[in-house]
């Protein structure tokens, strides 16, 4: 399995924007599954999955390790073709109109609920919030590709699996990005 599948197709893009998709290739990104099995994990019924699962499939997000003959029918097993997806940052690059804005628009939306949803259910005894910031700074060009690198470190640490004790699931929605600078600015 590689270690970063680089999304070059706005579809895959948009069906990575649905959360329960993303919760379908997360959880085939941690190891080879069933259908069956991932819906047990999620608490979701198995009828509503397949659908879900055969759109990553065809999109090539997911493939086909083994199938094996079950009671009239075929039970297929899968892993995400990656740990990680990266999008293509050329694709959202058609200006503020277009497929690629609407695409990027409907991953953010995605992540706007998500984080709506944690903030409305916080629990207030815990120890550990979530981290909400908007954030605008300066740094030469080194210190850029410093902090890019240490946020790409902290990435893949999070894909790395199991660290020996109780896991929670967490979120985050990252953008990294340089501003243009305008005339304004200079």
């Amino acid at each position: 399995m590689k270690e970063v599948f680089k999304i070059n197709d706005l579809e895959q893009v948009r069906l990575l924007s649905d959360p329960l998709k993303l919760q379908l290739l997360q959880a085939f990104a941690e190891g080879a599954k069933t259908t069956k099995q991932v819906a047990g994990e999620l608490g979701e019924s198995i009828t509503k999955l397949y659908r879900h699962v055969d759109a990553l499939h065809d999109a090539g997000l997911l493939v086909v390790v083994s199938e094996q003959q079950k009671r009239g029918t075929v039970e297929r097993t899968f892993r995400a073709v990656a740990q990680r997806f990266e999008a293509d940052q050329a694709l959202f690059a058609d200006g503020d109109t277009g497929e690629g804005s609407d695409a990027a628009r409907d991953i953010l939306r995605a992540g706007e609920e998500e984080i709506l949803h944690a903030i409305a259910n916080a629990d207030s005894s815990r120890e550990q919030e979530a981290i909400m910031l908007r954030l605008r700074g300066k740094a030469s060009p080194e210190r850029m590709a410093e902090l890019r690198s240490s946020l790409n470190d902290w990435i893949e640490s999070t894909q790395d699996g199991d660290d020996g004790g109780d896991q929670e699931e967490f979120g985050a929605l990252i953008a990294f990005y340089p501003l243009a600078t305008t005339d304004k600015d200079k």
